[in-house]
């Protein structure tokens, strides 16, 4: 069997994240399957697996991705002789000879539209629908995306499958032998708070930063670590506050190292698919601050302090708590590693191979048209 995987790994985020472990995961668990992998960044996949083969498919630019996903992927589709195509990035060509499988990260476009550029806005809700539809199955990554799924679109409930995210080997809380040399690089203060994560309207960064120049503490900085979505400017990355540091996005080692060493990671989004960057603070024994929203609380339970509202006040609160050492914060880190260690890569890498046999299957027993 030859799987075809479209993995757009040359932008930093959940969903590139998510298509190159979930690769390396898929050719450890089932190496009798040929993986043919359509890529913008074949050098960012960094698997070496003889059942891999990468094929490169440019994407200068984001404004390209139609032209990527709907002349480039139906034809190295059709000169690789596929199968079954995985669209990891919730769209699907408009064409293509071979069944295909869609991952749907969330809806954010159709819950707060207004978080969104116009083009976004109109590439997402104009190739989302059509790929939903058109998939012989939907993969979504958290049960509560998959309820968003089925309340949008009009796509019967068996098509639809949550299969959750997982977290990579180095975020742990177990220190890795360059995380002194990183933490110098970085110049990391002694206590700090963390935002780690995509820099866009829906994150409420701004609101946590509000949140944390009310507090008067010359001992505590905050960190912000991820890149900046484009067209998105906001005021606190050119004229931080004080005790206020961009760090600009960064490679998984170095976010590690911020896990391992924040006193909290504060994530206050309105909205989550699923939540990556909260997984992989539990998994590394960082206490999590986050909204109690959308896919959050059936990722974090009781393993992290989840905030009613979003306001200056809520957040403000929780950052006071930590920074005054609440006793019982010990407690929720216990129970985030516990949680953090149900997910695997290998286990979803499962899911989706269920999920293939499952298309392929349906597409074999479908009457001919």
């Amino acid at each position: 069997m030859r799987i075809g995987i479209g993995a757009i790994l040359g932008t930093l985020g959940g969903p590139a994240t998510y298509a190159r472990e979930l690769i390396g995961a898929l050719a450890r668990v089932d190496p009798r399957t040929e993986y043919v992998i359509i890529t913008d960044a074949p050098r960012s996949l960094g698997v070496g697996a003889p059942n891999v083969r990468c094929v490169t498919a440019p994407l200068p630019t984001a404004l390209l991705q139609p032209a990527w996903d709907h002349l480039f992927v139906p034809y190295l589709l059709r000169r690789y002789g596929l199968d079954l195509y995985h669209g990891t990035k919730g769209t699907l060509p408009l064409w293509s000879p071979c069944p295909q499988v869609v991952t749907v990260h969330d809806l954010a476009v159709y819950h707060q539209p207004d978080t969104f550029s116009r083009l976004q806005r109109v590439h997402q809700r104009s190739h989302t629908p059509w790929a939903v539809r058109h998939a012989a199955r939907v993969i979504a990554v958290s049960a509560a995306a998959r309820r968003d799924i089925l309340d949008q679109f009009e796509v019967p409930a068996s098509q639809v499958v949550a299969i959750p995210l997982a977290v990579a080997p180095h975020f742990s809380p177990v220190s890795g032998v360059e995380d002194e040399r990183l933490a110098a690089s970085l110049q990391l203060p002694p206590r700090y708070v963390l935002y780690a994560g995509t820099i866009q309207p829906r994150k409420h960064v701004d609101l946590l930063v509000a949140a944390f120049a009310q507090i008067t503490r010359a001992d505590v900085q905050l960190l912000i670590a991820g890149r900046v979505r484009p067209g998105y400017q906001p005021a606190f990355l050119t004229q931080p506050p004080a005790g206020v540091r961009y760090l600009g996005p960064v490679s998984d080692p170095v976010l590690a190292v911020l896990y391992r060493r924040a006193l909290a990671l504060c994530s206050p989004s309105s909205y989550e698919g699923f939540g990556l960057s909260l997984l992989e603070a539990m998994a590394s024994g960082c206490l999590v601050i986050a909204g109690h929203n959308s896919a959050v609380p059936e990722l974090v339970g009781d393993g992290g302090i989840l905030l009613p509202e979003l306001s200056v006040a809520s957040v403000r609160a929780a950052l006071e708590r930590v920074l005054h050492a609440d006793p019982s914060l010990d407690a929720l880190r216990a129970r985030a590693l516990d949680r953090a260690a149900g997910y695997s890569w290998e286990e979803t890498a499962r899911g989706t191979l269920a999920v293939y046999h499952a298309a392929l299957h349906a597409d074999r027993a479908a009457p001919p048209a």
